[in-house]
């Protein structure tokens, strides 16, 4: 609720400073308009400029003094402030002197025109108080911003009294004399500001009571609108009665009186129900609250820790039953009785350090303590408050009884760390070292020049200052510390070690010791070292590799580009001895020499497509292979080469069926999908003849060379089959599987890999002798386009 409050209320110092402000600016313009006095019913009803200048200094100085405002704006706002009052009192010592003297010698009336009148007495005193208020407000020093209120509440009573004196037409109230008087302009502007200052410092005074959820607020907010309305709505009624010759001055005054008091008797009833509610429900939470603490007090007699609380007089002020049973005094005695004398040897001890260093630093404190007179040792645990201190304690006697039984077998630990091979060494939680075992003395051949940091000194010196940067941050974190080091044998020779340390934590999780191992890793550091070795070798090794291969790389460059040259000057004399042929079979020529001159022509173009293949070798190991990929109709491709096939097919009795399906896309390249399949089916008429071949396309998830999805075309024939150990042989240049035949110069399969490797796929075999084979192309499977998808 009060928060609900709270929020609006932080506008009402904005709003009340822009209200008083637009008052000033609409009489100005009043006045800049017609330089006459505005006057209604008798009585001024604008503000004269002086005045709408002085308000709107005022509001200005509101808006500079707000808490949230900056030093200089602050600074600002009470320079203003002071310049509303100084105007205020320079008004009043006028009047003063004209008083006196009886002449009108003030400064603010002299000339003429526009600006000749001056601002009335209120008005004065308004702005003496409100400028008082304001410089108040704005104020460094709290003592200073108390009077603020004082302020604002005198600006209302004068703007409470000019209010009533023009409700009523009482001139002695809102002129206070008969030379000036109090417009209603005048009148809100001053009430507007006055009201944001008291809503400017919300956590005191008026505005603090008006916004508290308490009674007091309660009563405030619902009896101070009735109260300032209700008289005046009542006055006003009876004022109109009698002039309107209703009623006569003693009935009206009977009437006024009867009505306040209906009101007021009113009023009071209702706030005596409401506070009786509020009783009512001060009760029901003081009886929540009862139930509360009683809640509470179970739940401490029933934790197993001993508990008391001290005031910040060091009085206590609660005991559980734990904690009178551990320090052996009912909590009657001890109730409102001082710690200290109650306690007496807890004095100057670490009980009375730790209690004074948690209440005056308001620190939660730790620590474990015997008290002499008890003869117990108390682990505690102390949390600060505004009230006090709380205290949490129980009996570690045993505990720590079972430590000095522990630092008792101490003797034992060393027998056995002296057996074994490893090194061990503890510390002290800061890093002291405090025990080596013997196997570290009889390494070093020393004593006990090791202890404390001495053992520094034989570490390897390339290895000494990372040790030690290691060590500190264990030490300052609680980490494990592990570290490889080489320290100095007693034979002046250097050993690698595996060190390695872990904290011993007390059940509070402080660090108490640091127990530590050094293990002998020179073996395993040989054997890093011939690794080592044995990778720069390799490494030498790949680098002799990279260098024969790019001696390779320029190798068959230079191959290349020698059978690029040889076909050219290769080809020309061909095409020539190919056109003379054409010229000899234009004459007349007898059926032998026309068969020579067909077998000559047929040489010719064995020998062209020979060197073309050269040169397609050429191509692929010079990387200049053209490759464009497209989304590809792979079963169209297939039904196209083979019909090209189809007449030489027929004539060796081969019989060519395609099953490739429509709808199969891969991304390839059409022409060079073309090439691997005249290759395969070529090869097919020349070393399978009257057989069976299928062509197909199907789309396969597995199989392929690599994990994946892939198209796979397939020339299957029904022929010889290929031999197991010439499976990988045949694509190889220059390889075929009949050594002696005349056909073919065993290159197009090698070519034809090259090129599916090239497309992002490959080409592989399956057969077995005599019972055919199987040539797969894999292929990427095509991109699935935004309109497909």
């Amino acid at each position: 609720m009060q928060n609900a409050r709270t929020a609006p209320a932080a506008l009402i110092a904005p709003a009340g400073a822009a209200v008083a402000a637009a008052i000033a600016v609409v009489a100005l313009w009043l006045r800049w308009q017609d330089a006459a006095p505005v006057v209604a019913l008798g009585v001024r009803a604008v503000m004269v400029p002086a005045t709408a200048t002085g308000v709107l200094l005022a509001a200005a100085a509101l808006l500079l003094v707000q808490p949230a405002r900056g030093a200089a704006a602050r600074r600002s706002g009470r320079i203003g402030a002071a310049a509303v009052m100084v105007l205020g009192l320079v008004i009043l010592s006028e009047y003063a002197a004209d008083w006196v003297t009886g002449a009108s010698r003030g400064t603010l009336i002299e000339g003429g025109g526009w600006w000749t009148r001056r601002p009335s007495p209120p008005t004065a005193f308004g702005f003496t108080f409100l400028g008082a208020a304001l410089l108040a407000l704005g104020s460094r020093r709290e003592r200073l911003r108390r009077f603020a209120g004082v302020g604002a509440a005198a600006v209302l009573s004068i703007v409470l009294a000019g209010i009533v004196g023009h409700a009523y037409r009482a001139s002695a109230l809102y002129g206070l004399n008969r030379w000036s008087g109090l417009s209603i302009s005048t009148a809100f502007a001053l009430g507007a500001l006055a009201v944001g200052v008291l809503f400017t410092d919300r956590s005191r005074g008026f505005a603090a009571l008006w916004l508290s959820g308490s009674a007091g607020g309660h009563l405030l907010r619902r009896l101070l609108p009735a109260a300032i309305l209700a008289p005046m709505l009542l006055g006003w009624l009876a004022l109109e009665a009698h002039e309107s010759g209703l009623i006569n001055a003693a009935f009206e005054t009977a009437l006024l009186v009867v009505s306040l008091v209906l009101v007021l008797v009113g009023l009071a009833v209702r706030q005596a129900a409401t506070l009786q509610a509020l009783d009512v429900e001060r009760d029901q939470i003081l009886a929540r609250e009862r139930t509360a603490r009683a809640q509470v007090t179970n739940i401490i007699e029933s934790i197993t820790d001993a508990f008391f609380a001290v005031d910040r007089e060091w009085r206590f002020t609660y005991l559980n039953r734990e904690a009178e049973r551990l320090l052996r005094r009912p909590h009657q005695e001890l109730i409102g009785r001082e710690l200290w004398t109650e306690f007496p040897s807890a004095v100057g001890a670490t009980f009375e350090r730790e209690y004074r260093r948690a209440m005056e630093e308001h620190v939660t404190v730790h620590f474990e303590e015997q008290y002499p007179d008890l003869g117990i040792w108390f682990e505690v645990r102390a949390f600060p408050s505004a009230e006090g201190l709380s205290v949490y304690f129980h009996d570690v006697t045993d505990r720590r009884h079972a430590e000095e039984k522990l630092r008792e077998s101490e003797e034992r630990y060393r027998l056995l760390a002296d057996m074994i091979p490893q090194h061990i060494w503890t510390t002290a939680p800061d890093g002291y070292h405090n025990y080596f075992s013997r196997r570290w003395y009889e390494y070093t051949g020393l004593t006990e020049e090791t202890r404390g940091e001495q053992w520094l000194h034989l570490v390897h010196p390339e290895d000494r200052e990372r040790t030690v940067a290691r060590w500190q941050q264990s030490l300052r974190t609680g980490e494990p510390y592990s570290i490889e080091y080489r320290f100095r044998r007693n034979d002046g020779s250097y050993c690698w070690f595996l060190g390695q340390a872990m904290p011993l934590r007390n059940e509070a999780g402080e660090i108490v010791q640091w127990f530590g191992t050094l293990t002998d890793i020179s073996e395993r550091k040989r054997l890093e070292d011939e690794r080592e070795r044995l990778f720069r070798q390799e490494q030498d090794a790949r680098g002799e590799a990279e260098r024969r291969r790019e001696e390779l790389a320029r190798v068959t460059e230079s191959r290349s580009g020698l059978m690029r040259g040889f076909s050219h000057d290769v080809r020309n004399p061909l095409t020539v001895a190919d056109m003379s042929a054409q010229l000899l079979e234009i004459g007349e020529l007898t059926e032998e020499q026309n068969e020579s001159v067909q077998h000559i022509r047929r040489s010719i173009r064995t020998s062209l497509r020979l060197i073309d293949d050269l040169l397609e070798v050429a191509r692929a190991e010079a990387g200049q292979l053209e490759i464009e990929c497209v989304n590809t109709e792979v079963g169209e491709i297939a039904r196209e080469v083979t019909h090209d096939y189809s007449a030489p097919a027929a004539a060796v009795g081969l019989r060519i069926e395609v099953r490739a399906p429509r709808g199969v896309q891969a991304e390839t390249d059409p022409m060079r999908l073309r090439q691997i399949l005249a290759n395969l089916l070529s090869n097919a008429v020349k070393y399978a003849p009257k057989s069976d071949v299928t062509v197909d396309a199907e789309l396969r998830h597995s199989g392929g060379p690599r994990p994946g999805n892939w198209v796979a075309v397939t020339v299957s024939d029904t022929g010889p089959g290929i031999p197991e150990d010439k499976r990988e042989a045949i694509f190889q240049e220059y390889t075929r599987l009949d050594p002696g035949a005349q056909q073919g110069a065993g290159i197009g399969l090698a070519i034809s890999r090259r090129i599916a490797r090239l497309l992002g796929g490959d080409l592989t075999v399956e057969s077995e002798t005599g019972r055919g084979a199987t040539f797969t192309l894999w292929l990427p499977v095509a991109r699935t386009t935004d309109r497909e998808r």
